[in-house]
């Protein structure tokens, strides 16, 4: 009898600061939420790779990747999510791919159109904790 591991989608998404605001990105499709940068991880590729790749298609922008501000599981939708932070190193911000808008906002005026468990990532990154956030959403 063969027994199939649970699986779940990983996710990766990329907290990018200028000065005291967070670039987040919208989405071109469903409902359009703004949303940090990032995306899942393909087969065969490093949570690493994932971050710089993902951030890459969606905003041209080159980053390297910083500290690990929390992990986050969503049983209801099997994902989980790594959010790290990251400075940007290269390239010209300009949305791509899925993406029709990438802005800058001040942590404490996101848009309207965010998703609740945004705002609890974004209050754990303006936290600015040395150890990882670990929480169920």
């Amino acid at each position: 009898m063969t027994t199939e591991l649970p699986r779940s989608v990983v996710v990766v998404l990329v907290f990018i600061r200028n000065q005291d605001s967070i670039l987040l990105v919208r989405q071109g499709y469903g409902q359009q939420y703004w949303s940090l940068p990032g995306g899942v991880i393909e087969k065969g590729e490093s949570i690493e790779q994932a971050a710089i790749r993902e951030v890459k298609e969606e905003t041209c922008l080159d980053i390297c990747l910083g500290r690990l501000v929390g992990v986050y599981s969503r049983p209801d939708e099997d994902a989980i999510a790594l959010t790290f932070e990251a400075q940007v190193t290269g390239g010209e911000l300009q949305p791509q791919d899925e993406v029709i808008e990438a802005q800058y906002f001040a942590a404490s005026h996101l848009p309207a159109n965010v998703r609740d468990h945004l705002l609890q990532r974004v209050e754990d990154f303006r936290a600015g904790l040395a150890k990882t956030i670990v929480r169920v959403q």
